[in-house]
């Protein structure tokens, strides 16, 4: 306990000594535009749309089907994520999805989502999915580790029926650099995905120091949802590949690969063959805590040489998006910008996009 309480102490004395940078227009790469505009893809029924929903949701559609990374809208305070300055720090607020936020910033296309993929239980990734996936997209199945589906069954809504609804893929399920993982498909068939065993990287490092918030994996069904953000707990990380089908053939038009947090590499890197079959039109990055390891993303995007990057979970989470979008304080944004321009092949473009930004593609991900 003593010594989480001190990393968490320095954590907050860090987070405070910066002022917040706010963000008016989205960053992005120049010359080259990330995707295509309205009306220049060509069919625009067949078209890929992304969505950016914030933090590291987002909202991925083709042909009418949907896929959904796990959306967060609730952004408690950072107070209330933290443990009080009382009964020496043993007393963590208590937090729960905001749905009025959900409601309000959630597209409606969201209802759609036959799949909603989950790479890690931190609170800021999996605590709307009960509510989004029992109110909202009530279709879908909810893929993540055995964690995740362990703090899932603490709603009753999803613990029905056997909780046939979340699936909990293994750690052996899961493919690495070297071996590919399974394949599993949503239901509508439009999509395919493979987890990749990831990591996380420190919330915290200096003075030889770490710390890696909520760390821990849980073992057996929780009876309720969590009750405060140490609750939520890291679990067992991964990134994914995704590729959107065709229909009615079902092989691969469009890939993209997706983390909702960064890795140690060569954590979270997809199988060589894997690639080999088919290039990455699509690298969704995390920035937050990045540069707690060195050679992130530089040596992973030596290996995807993806098309294009889109950056996520670059934003201040602890404030809604109806007020003014901030550099999250975690995000060494200059540092994560010159790794794109040093490992990014000159063709490709990067965006950091503000939340709610679409973004199209054409089928074959290349313009």
């Amino acid at each position: 306990m003593r010594g989480i309480n001190c990393s968490v102490i320095a954590l907050l004395l860090v987070v405070g000594c910066f002022p917040p940078t706010t963000i008016d227009n989205q960053l992005e790469s120049r010359p080259h535009a990330v995707g295509c505009a309205p009306g220049a893809c060509g069919d625009s029924e067949r078209a890929i749309t992304i969505t950016y929903l914030g933090v590291s949701g987002l909202l991925i559609e083709h042909q009418g089907h949907v896929l959904l990374t796990a959306p967060f809208f609730s952004t408690p305070s950072l107070s209330m994520v933290s443990p009080r300055l009382s009964r020496l720090f043993r007393s963590w607020p208590r937090i729960s999805a905001d749905t009025g936020a959900i409601e309000k910033l959630l597209p409606h296309s969201a209802d759609r989502a036959t799949a909603i993929l989950v790479g890690h239980g931190h609170y800021d990734h999996l605590m709307d999915v009960p509510y989004i996936a029992t109110m909202r997209a009530t279709s879908s199945k909810v893929y993540g580790g055995p964690s995740v589906r362990h703090m899932l069954m603490g709603d009753s809504a999803l613990r029905a029926n056997g909780g046939q609804r979340v699936v909990a893929i293994s750690e052996a399920a899961a493919g690495s650099r070297e071996w590919p993982g399974v394949w599993y498909y949503s239901s509508d068939s439009a999509y395919r995905f493979m987890a990749l065993t990831a990591g996380h990287a420190p919330t915290f490092r200096a003075w030889k120091q770490s710390y890696t918030f909520a760390a821990g994996t849980l073992q057996v069904d929780l009876d309720s949802l969590p009750h405060t953000a140490a609750g939520w707990k890291l679990g067992e990380p991964y990134a994914f590949l995704i590729d959107v089908l065709s229909d009615p053939a079902g092989e691969p038009v469009f890939r993209i690969y997706f983390q909702d947090a960064p890795s140690e590499p060569p954590f979270g890197f997809p199988p060589s063959d894997v690639l080999a079959e088919r290039a990455v039109d699509v690298a969704v990055l995390c920035a937050a805590t990045s540069s707690n390891f060195s050679a992130t993303p530089d040596s992973l995007l030596v290996v995807l040489r993806p098309a294009y990057v889109i950056v996520t979970h670059w934003e201040d989470f602890f404030r809604s998006q109806t007020r003014p979008i901030q550099l999250n304080r975690a995000t060494a944004l200059g540092a994560f910008r010159q790794s794109l321009r040093r490992a990014l092949p000159g063709s490709s473009g990067w965006v950091m996009p503000l939340p709610q930004t679409t973004f199209r593609f054409r089928e074959t991900g290349r313009e």
